[in-house]
Parts: C-alpha cells; sequence; structure tokens
C-alpha cells in the first residue's frame, strides 16, 4: 500500500501469472522483453516472470529489461545479476534531482523503503547491468542533464545510502551499457576502430568540469554513422 494512502495501491496491468505466460511464451519465440514496473511488487512479479522463462525455456543471452524500478525490496536486487536482467534507470526521476520536487513522492513511498528507492548504486554493486534513458517526455532528453543528476545525486534523509554514479559510469551508462541492451556492444558505445562512427564533440571537456557545472557543457558536432548531423 501508499505509505500515505492505507489501503491503496497502483493496480497492475496483468496478474503474476498471466505476466509470467506472456513472459514465458515470448522468451520462447526469442523476443527481448522489456517491461516498465514502478514499485516493489510490480519489480518483483517482473522479475518471477523472468525468472519461470529461464527455467521453462532454458538460460539464454535474452537481456530482458526492467524499466524503472523505482522502488525494490533487498532479497530482489541481487536477482537482476543471477537472471542477467538489465535495470533501465532514469537519473532525472528521483526525488530531488533536476528540480523534481520531494513530495508527495517520498511520504507516498514510506520512510522503511527509501533505502532501496531509485537504487542504482545498490543494484550495480550487486553485479546488475544498470542502463541510464531520459524517459522523455516526462523528464528532459538531454543527456548531459541527466548525467549531471547522477553525478550529483544527493540523498534526501539522512542515514540514507549514497546512490550516486561517479561521471564515469555515468557515461557508460548512456553508451556502453545502452549498447549492450541492444546487443550491438561489438559495434556501438565505444570510440574504437571498427564500431560505428557515431561521436560527439561537446564544448568543454567534462572530465574537467566541475559537476554543479556540467549542464553548461554543450554539443558543438554530432557525427552518425561517419555523417556530420549537426553544427553549431
Amino acid at each position: 500500500d501508499y505509505a500515505d494512502r492505507p489501503g491503496w495501491r497502483g493496480e497492475p496491468l496483468f496478474s503474476p501469472q498471466h505476466f509470467a505466460e506472456v513472459a514465458v511464451e515470448a522468451d520462447r519465440r526469442g523476443l527481448q522483453i522489456a517491461v516498465h514496473s514502478i514499485g516493489d511488487g510490480a519489480v518483483r512479479a517482473v522479475l518471477d516472470g523472468y525468472q519461470a522463462a529461464a527455467k521453462k525455456n532454458g538460460r539464454r543471452d535474452s537481456r530482458h529489461r526492467v524499466e524503472h524500478i523505482e522502488v525494490i525490496t533487498a532479497p530482489d536486487v541481487p536477482r537482476f545479476a543471477e537472471l542477467g536482467v538489465l535495470a533501465s534507470m532514469q537519473p532525472a526521476h528521483p526525488p530531488g534531482a533536476m528540480n523534481f520536487p520531494l513530495e508527495p513522492t517520498i511520504s507516498r513511498i514510506g520512510r522503511d523503503k527509501w533505502p532501496l528507492s531509485y537504487a542504482w548504486r545498490t543494484l550495480k554493486n550487486a553485479g546488475a547491468r544498470v542502463v541510464f534513458a531520459s524517459d522523455w517526455p516526462v523528464s528532459p532528453v538531454d543527456p548531459i542533464l541527466s548525467i549531471q543528476a547522477a553525478v550529483m545525486r544527493k540523498p534526501w534523509a539522512e542515514g540514507m545510502p549514497d546512490q550516486s554514479f561517479s561521471l564515469r559510469e555515468a557515461i557508460q551508462g548512456y553508451t556502453v551499457e545502452g549498447a549492450y541492451a541492444e546487443f550491438m556492444e561489438d559495434r556501438k558505445g565505444r570510440l574504437k576502430t571498427g564500431y560505428l562512427a557515431d561521436i560527439v564533440v561537446l564544448s568543454a571537456d567534462i572530465e574537467a568540469t566541475a559537476p554543479e557545472a556540467l549542464h553548461t557543457v554543450r554539443p558543438v558536432t554530432t557525427i552518425c554513422g561517419g555523417r556530420v548531423t549537426y553544427q553549431a
């Protein structure tokens, strides 16, 4: 239930049993599955479905995803790595990030669930592959703003774990991990010989830029597939 409204909770679009059946069949057909799951109950139901698919069809490199994962329970944290499920998360979403208000979200989640809310660091430390995205148009599409939010994230209450990412980790969430999520890590996500020439030239060295000033760094040139697609 919502902490501030006992008796109220989000209603799932699928029952756990029905979702498991869908996941088993989609996985059997070789499809990659991605499901939006906000609360801990929804996250658990999706992981249960992915686990049922692996048990029925055999383990394979499916790279199924869970989108958002805004609340999770401790027993489900290691299941991402165990099942090879990707955690797709949004640096702009945590309360307090990018001018996102704390209320009513933190009261609705409840203090006992705060430590495992928007828990990128906890998931990554447990071996999960964390992919970053914007969730545009809900939040700004600009990856620089989200990278800044990931680096500058602060706990909203004393005693909560630090869930922030280093700059390198945040960049990887938008590059290497994104390529891995779409089975294209052999041709995208890195500046490397033989890879697609998809390049962004920035106005400053972001590794030499203070975290609080990252939002001032702008693209000056973009190259897609070796072709210049934008110049400031």
